[in-house]
């Protein structure tokens, strides 16, 4: 549609706007299938920042099993475009992972090309010094935002980060009720107590066993919390 400046933002994204305006602590409530659909994105995710630069995914559509996949495989790998802007606090943007550098994300961008990802744009939720989140959007196909989408991204990062800002009765970021990777917390506690060694240690040794395994890290987490391994026998860690 056409642009001026009075109007920067598309009638679909302030539709999407208006409803993170009409329930201003309901971050779970917006649409985020909807998000993807205005930016013509595959699928979009909020993930938080930890303390320790880490990410927690706390937003996608439940149908987006790709694009919570491919966070989840961030936090394994420790490297991606969610991971970058995280740490950079500074928009990332890869149109082509097929022509993206293999020194870039060694690791991570061989998995995400055979999942099927093409492209990933992402925003960091924040102001000043206050690093909150990061929003990511990815693409099966490849190509880049159009001014119009680029510009619909940023206003939807802003409204988000004042959601976020915003709290409420649930606070996203320290509710564990509300966290994808409860599991994954949950069992990196039942396995520093197992093996004697910190959290930071048991979660590393999560990562790994996910990681050899080229399993999810959350069916890692869930095995450790059933006391058993891949292979349906007891955990050997104790």
């Amino acid at each position: 549609m056409p642009m001026s400046p009075e109007s920067p933002v598309s009638l679909p994204m302030a539709d999407v706007l208006a409803r993170a305006a009409s329930r201003p602590h309901a971050l779970a409530q917006l649409p985020a299938d909807r998000c993807a659909e205005v930016l013509g994105l595959s699928g979009v995710t909020i993930s938080a920042v930890t303390g320790d630069s880490g990410i927690e995914l706390i937003w996608y559509s439940p149908s987006d099993a790709l694009g919570a996949d491919l966070e989840d495989l961030q936090y394994t790998l420790g490297e991606g475009p969610t991971m970058d802007c995280a740490r950079g606090d500074r928009a990332v943007g890869e149109p082509d992972l097929d022509r993206t550098p293999g020194t870039r994300w060694p690791v991570f961008l061989p998995d995400a090309l055979r999942a099927g990802a093409r492209a990933f744009f992402a925003f960091a939720l924040g102001i000043g010094a206050i690093r909150l989140g990061v929003f990511t959007g990815y693409r099966t196909s490849p190509g880049p935002l159009t001014t119009q989408q680029y510009r619909d991204a940023l206003a939807f990062s802003d409204s988000t980060t004042f959601l976020l800002l915003g709290g409420g009765r649930r606070d996203p970021l320290t509710d564990l009720a509300t966290l994808h990777r409860a599991e994954v917390h949950q069992a990196t506690g039942m396995l520093a107590v197992r093996l004697e060694v910190s959290l930071d240690r048991a979660l590393l040794e999560i990562r790994t066993r996910a990681f050899s395994s080229g399993r999810p890290i959350l069916e890692v987490a869930r095995d450790i919390i059933a006391r058993r391994n891949g292979t349906g026998a007891p955990d050997g860690d104790g």
